[in-house]
């Protein structure tokens, strides 16, 4: 089975945890712990966000800001859709990453591999060795 591991020091997550995976492999960016406002109070996780991507890179910027490059115009658009460019950003408040309208608090860099793109029932024969 494939294992996910989030950030150091953290449990590892499986995919179900991630909310849906994206149908194309690629480098992607991963919101989780969603929330309507950055001081909402938590008693749970939070939601899981979208997976942004395919990316060429991401670069966080003096923990402000995430700048996006995308490998296409075209995928810019299904994220940003007024956007004319494949570079966009997003910015943190009071330490969560504000994408559409809601925050997330947090945001992890992934590869998804093309496995993990197949249908469920042709993944579940690739995890079991079929």
């Amino acid at each position: 089975m494939t294992t996910f591991y989030a950030k150091h020091d953290r449990s590892h997550q499986e995919p179900s945890d991630w909310g849906e995976i994206p149908k194309r492999p690629g480098l992607y960016l991963s919101l989780s712990h969603g929330r309507d406002f950055p001081q909402q109070t938590m008693r749970q996780r939070g939601f899981a966000g979208p997976k942004i991507g395919p990316l060429l890179y991401m670069q966080t910027h003096y923990a402000q800001r995430v700048s996006l490059r995308f490998a296409s115009r075209r995928d810019a658009k299904r994220f940003f859709p007024t956007t004319t460019l494949t570079l966009n950003s997003l910015v943190v408040i009071e330490g969560t990453l504000v994408y559409g309208d809601k925050c997330y608090g947090d945001w992890d860099v992934c590869y998804i591999t093309a496995e993990l793109c197949l249908p469920k029932k042709t993944l579940a024969n690739i995890t079991l060795g079929r």
